[in-house]
């Protein structure tokens, strides 16, 4: 046997250990048992909800957008919207594009201008820029169409449903 053929059988024998060795540790930790082993128990699923459910320890955003009054300049819309966060920890607003709209009629789509800092359980302006075309509106409320944020260095992007506020 030559040097070439120990190295290989060698190497070899490290990737099945390096394969086998953690589920080999997994199942002995676990009595041996499979479904323990690969299967959280109630106990684990009710500490990682609680620990979710935790992130939002209030009734969550009904009161969190106050909006106020928009501005047009040629046809750039601009609408200053105050957030209070109910989250208990700081978020950056990467990107919040909505559909503006007054009267029951989308009349603008929007999006935030720049990146947002937002303190936990603070507040923070968000300004948005789109264009439109029209008399101002009298009663504008806001559709989320899609939000992009970070919290703890992880990047979230969501589709969400209405959320509505009134004038400042």
């Amino acid at each position: 046997m030559n040097k070439d053929t120990g190295l290989k059988i060698a190497l070899m024998l490290l990737g099945i250990l390096l394969s086998v060795g953690p589920l080999i540790i997994a199942l002995g930790s676990h009595n041996w048992n499979i479904m323990a082993a690969v299967m959280p128990s109630d106990a684990e699923i009710k500490q990682s909800t609680d620990m979710v459910t935790g992130l939002f320890d209030n009734k969550g955003f009904e009161n969190a957008f106050s909006i106020g009054l928009p501005t047009i300049q040629g046809n750039t819309l601009r609408v200053t919207t105050q957030f209070t966060s109910p989250f208990n920890f700081p978020i950056t607003l990467n990107e919040l594009v909505v559909s503006v709209s007054d009267q029951g009629a989308t009349i603008a789509q929007a999006r935030n201008e720049g990146v947002v800092e937002i303190p936990a359980r603070g507040t923070a302006n968000i300004t948005f820029v789109g264009t439109y075309t029209g008399a101002l509106p009298t009663n504008p409320q806001i559709q989320i169409d899609n939000l992009t944020v970070e919290f703890y260095g992880i990047t979230v992007f969501a589709q969400m449903s209405s959320v509505q506020g009134g004038q400042q």
